[in-house]
């Protein structure tokens, strides 16, 4: 298939390293673009290099000199000799090159080393003059060239690595810094001996370039793996790699998660070959780099339908390295979906060409038909009914919602009536984008018709119960001729929230609507609120009665408006308690003091337990759990953890609003600021007594703490004794009075 031409705008700002993309993939035209666009600035020569090795051996040789006399004009002009001399002879090893070039290349190497001493001798062992130009002779200079300062070799037999520090060119001797020790060498020996190492590879880099290979560990760490898979010639073990890599790369407290971040790169690297299990692979140095789209469409045979296929281009798309491989990848989904749209199969399946349709449209590409045209058939049986279930047919949550905003180009004039009667048909996790379009266009108030089907039936129902009450708490329907009360509308809406509230555990669909059933309810725009300020007492009681139907699971926030609005309106409604109202099982707390726990709580569920699953991972990624200290730890956190979330969980259930309780008059009790005289030294002390998360210095006395439990309901002039700090003491009680809701902490 032919691909879609990038325009010139896309061209100019393509990253250098869609050079090797283009050639691994064949997109000669676009290769040439972008070359030439790249000459501008000429980026890492090493990328040049890889791509005119990926051409000749895609025998494109013919291309070549074209592309890499271009290059080596723009550097030579640029003053970068050296690198001009290093495209050129990689030309030359290729077989790409003609007379001219090689003529080039001496001249090159003339300009860019011929003031270094080593020049003369490595010529003289290379055997490079102007009269002899051949490979071969190119390739023993650029050999010998390599044991000169600063380059990296190696022994074998056991001195390691090391780096030349002298090349002494009158007596012909090395200088070499080992790892073992430092040597002199005559060249000859080092010749016979020592093997060069390239600037680029792994070892050498360790000793010379270490900033660079903490670089590569952060930005390309497919390109680390390769480097360390070369020195172990081309085969590494996950278990290799990390003796070669830790902990003279990466520290060991940052293996965890840089493996797992290596793996899923290495997966989309064209030079290597993951093999054996996820948890233990196996790295494999390809000879011959494989173009990402050459990969998807290997991957894509393992497709067992269009559906299948769809799925493994949409992964590839998303870890695309650059544009080139996703317009490769794009072109492959519009092969697929045009194969499938021509296919005479009557059982042909249209919600998966329809979500390659939609996957393309979303990426600006126009499919074989247009996507509206196949939700049509999707949504429609032979006998014209309305199918708006079918939707869940489709495979991503992104293509559903964009169907929904194809929907009047595929019903066509009577699309709104067809959508809003059959809105209870709708997945629910569409509605929301669905009546956000009805809204839009306009035709909100039309969506009341369907509230006398779903009001009655919560449980059915949720998310376009909470859509339609949301309407009508906005005032879509106020204008409607037959609009429920606001009492009936609030009372559903009550309901809903104990329906949802019993079922929430585990759910995470509905723990999200019960929370936004609370800022629609409870915020700062609540109906509800007002509806309480009028709402007759009949009513009321039934309000009160859902919430306590509700139980521990209602929310707290809709509860207490609630139970203000009864306390302030019909205070009967609540039975007068025998006892004191802190002689019960609920933890009486501050509205500051709510807020401190429940955000300590959140951070506990949100952030810390995450953080544990996220170590518990990274501990199973190493290697064998039955002698991982590392994961036994992390398992022992997670125990602690998820005990103290429920722990508070049930807490918080329990949690009541001090702000909201009568405190009764001349008694010590939660709410109460009181002064005591000590009978020993004379020393008077002023006291709050509030609840347990209030604690925020030391004039404050917990209730439900032994000292606080000795003062509740203690009068002026009582002597109490009490077991401080500082041993038993003796204190009368000189004053007590309420605290006001100013006086109350509130952070």
């Amino acid at each position: 298939m032919v691909s879609t031409p990038l325009s010139q705008k896309a061209l100019l700002h393509l990253a250098a390293h869609n050079l090797l993309e283009f050639a691994l993939s064949g997109q000669v035209d676009a290769l040439e673009k972008a070359w030439q666009a790249s000459l501008d600035s000429p980026a890492d020569i090493a990328v040049y290099c890889q791509t005119i090795e990926a051409l000749c051996n895609r025998d494109m040789a013919a291309k070549v000199l074209h592309l890499a006399n271009a290059l080596i004009d723009v550097l030579e002009k640029g003053g970068r000799p050296g690198d001009a001399a290093t495209v050129a002879t990689t030309v030359v090893r290729m077989g790409a090159h003609n007379e001219s070039l090689t003529k080039r290349l001496f001249a090159l190497l003339e300009a860019a080393h011929g003031q270094e001493d080593w020049y003369p001798v490595v010529k003289e062992l290379a055997q490079l003059r102007e009269d002899n130009l051949s490979p071969k002779v190119f390739e023993a200079f650029d050999a010998i060239r390599r044991y000169t300062k600063g380059n990296v070799l190696y022994h074998r037999s056991g001195w390691g690595e090391g780096v030349v520090e002298e090349f002494r060119a009158l007596t012909r001797e090395l200088v070499v810094n080992f790892v073992t020790g430092r040597r002199t060498l005559p060249l000859q020996s080092a010749l016979d001996s020592l093997v060069p190492l390239a600037s680029d590879d792994l070892r050498a880099m360790r000793l010379v370039a270490m900033d660079q290979l903490h670089k590569l560990a952060e930005e390309q760490p497919a390109v680390l793996i390769r480097k360390a898979a070369k020195v172990y010639r081309g085969r590494i073990s996950s278990g290799e790699l990390k003796e070669m890599l830790s902990p003279s790369v990466l520290p060991t407290s940052r293996w965890a998660s840089w493996w797992k971040k290596a793996k899923a790169a290495a997966e989309s690297d064209p030079w290597l070959q993951v093999e054996g299990n996820a948890t233990r692979p196996t790295f494999v140095l390809r000879k011959n780099p494989v173009s990402f789209a050459d990969e998807a469409r290997a991957a894509i045979r393992r497709g067992n339908d269009l559906g299948g296929e769809l799925a493994v281009l949409l992964s590839y798309l998303q870890r695309a390295p650059d544009e080139a491989a996703r317009v490769s990848v794009l072109d492959l989904v519009a092969e697929r979906v045009e194969g499938a749209v021509k296919s005479a199969d009557p059982k042909k399946n249209h919600a998966h060409i329809l979500d390659g349709l939609l996957m393309l449209e979303e990426r600006g590409r126009q499919g074989a038909v247009p996507a509206a045209q196949e939700l049509r058939n999707l949504l429609l049986d032979a006998a014209g009914e309305f199918h708006p279930e079918h939707l869940e047919r489709l495979a991503t949550q992104g293509s559903r919602e964009h169907a929904i905003q194809l929907l009047e180009a595929a019903l066509g004039e009577n699309w709104v009536d067809r959508c809003v009667s059959a809105l209870p048909r709708f997945p629910s996790n569409v509605l929301e984008p669905l009546v956000a379009l009805l809204q839009g266009k306009g035709h909100a108030e039309r969506m009341l018709r369907i509230w006398n089907e779903v009001a009655p039936y919560p449980r059915r129902f949720p998310t376009l119960t909470y859509l339609l009450g949301k309407l009508y708490a906005e005032g879509a329907f106020a204008k409607a001729e037959h609009a429920p009360d606001e009492i009936s509308a609030a009372r559903v809406m009550l309901h809903l929230v104990r329906v949802l509230s019993a079922e929430r555990k585990g759910n995470v669909e509905k723990g999200r609507l019960v929370a936004r059933l609370i800022t629609l309810l409870a915020g700062r725009k609540s109906f509800v609120a007002k509806v309480l300020e009028t709402v007759d007492k009949e009513n009321m009681a039934a309000y009160l009665g859902i919430c306590e139907r509700g139980g521990e699971d209602f929310p707290q926030e809709i509860s207490d408006m609630v139970l203000r609005a009864v306390a302030k309106r019909f205070p009967e409604l609540t039975a007068v308690a025998e006892k004191p109202f802190w002689d019960t099982d609920r933890i009486f707390v501050t509205q500051e003091g709510l807020r401190r726990r429940r955000e300590e709580y959140r951070r506990l569920v949100d952030e810390k337990i995450p953080e544990n699953s996220k170590a518990i991972g990274n501990a199973a990624a190493l290697g064998d759990l039955s002698e991982n200290s590392e994961w036994e730890s992390a398992m022992e956190e997670q125990r602690n953890l998820t005990t103290r979330a429920a722990m508070m969980d049930q807490e918080l259930r329990k949690a009541r609003l001090l702000e909201d309780q009568q405190v009764p008059d001349g008694i010590v009790a939660p709410g109460t600021r009181f002064t005591v005289t000590n009978l020993l030294d004379g020393t008077s002390h002023e006291y709050r007594m509030l609840g347990p998360w209030d604690m925020t210095d030391d004039h404050v006395i917990n209730y439900l703490a032994p000292m606080g439990r000795a003062l509740l309901g203690r009068s002026i002039g009582e002597v109490v004794n009490l077991e401080g700090p500082r041993g038993p003491q003796e204190v009368r009680i000189e004053r007590i009075e309420k605290l006001t809701r100013t006086q109350i902490p509130t952070g």
